[in-house]
This record gives C-alpha cells, structure tokens and sequence, in this order.
C-alpha cells in the first residue's frame, strides 16, 4: 500500500506544479508540466483534471492576477482500499480532497482508481464527490477506463485511513464504511 500511496503523492505534486505553471506566461512549460501530470494516468483521463494544453496565453491581466499568489497546496489523501479484480488484479482506489486544500476544512472532493497497466502503476477512473440533487453527496461523475468501477469491485481486501473528511457528515459516513 506504501507504493500506491507514493504514486498519489508524486501524482498529487505532479498536479500542483501544472497548475502552478497554468499561470505563468510560458506556454511550453505549462504543457510539458500538464504531460507529465497526464503520465500518471490512462489515455482516457488525459486533460480530465481541470486543465487541458495550450496553444494561445492568456492576457497579460491574468498573468499579472496570479504573480504572487501563494503556492498552491497538494490534494489531502483520507483513505486508500485495495480491490482484487477478476479482470484487473489489484485495484486501490484513493480518496482524496478537493484542489489547494486548506487547513482548517477536511472535505473529500475525488476518488480515483489505481491499476498496474504494462507494469506500470496508471490511474485508470476517477469520482467527483457531489450530489447533483443536494440531497446526499456521494461518488458521481466518473471518467476513465469503462468497464471498472465501484459496481464491479467487490469487498476491499485492505484500507489504509490517514486522515478524516471530518467537516463534511456525507464524507464521513462513507470514510468510516468499509468500503
């Protein structure tokens, strides 16, 4: 589990440094940092993050906006559940927060599936946490590879829990289900 929970991380860093670089001036840079965040993930979840690549800046106003922002902070990870497939052996799914977390408020805001594709470790679906209707959030929105999903697994085989989503009630019915 310690390598599926590196691989978030690097993915997670992966994510902050090209948003980071989405508003710079510089085009090239911004797209190679965008490329490597897509390399943690199948074809199907490239540019499925909240950036997609670039072929015109912005103006020099939006630059100007974002010069001394704050860095930007990394995804929280809350919980990662290990998944034995018939089609896809292990499978581990990380739920995570939203963007540029704060400390002050724990909610999740995706999860995504992580498989060994070609040897390889390759994030292959990701969840939104929401609720169209605002009756109760739950897992919703999914993107990636079709034929695996929360439907397909079945009973995790392991969970490993770091932190609790503790200001959102949905988040932690759900981060305390054995699921």
């Amino acid at each position: 589990m310690e390598a599926i929970k590196n691989f978030i991380i690097q993915f997670l860093q992966a994510e902050v440094i090209a948003t980071e670089a989405s508003v710079k001036p510089d085009l090239e840079d911004y797209n190679n940092k965008l490329e490597m965040m897509n390399s943690f993930c199948v074809s199907e979840l490239h540019n499925k993050f909240g950036m997609i690549p670039l072929t015109d800046l912005e103006s020099d106003e939006f630059y100007e906006r974002y010069k001394n922002k704050k860095s930007r902070n990394p995804r929280l990870i809350y919980k990662i559940s290990q998944y034995e497939d018939e089609n896809y052996g292990d499978v581990y799914i990380a739920y995570i927060s939203g963007k540029n977390p704060n400390e002050m408020f724990f909610l999740y805001g995706e999860c995504v599936f992580i498989n060994t594709i070609n040897r390889e470790l390759k994030i292959v679906k990701n969840y939104t946490f929401g609720d169209d209707m605002l009756l109760k959030k739950k897992f919703e929105t999914p993107q990636g590879l079709p034929d695996i999903s929360f439907e397909t697994l079945k009973k995790p085989v392991a969970i490993e829990r770091y932190q609790k989503p503790e200001d959102d009630d949905d988040a932690m019915e759900h981060y305390e289900m054995d699921i």
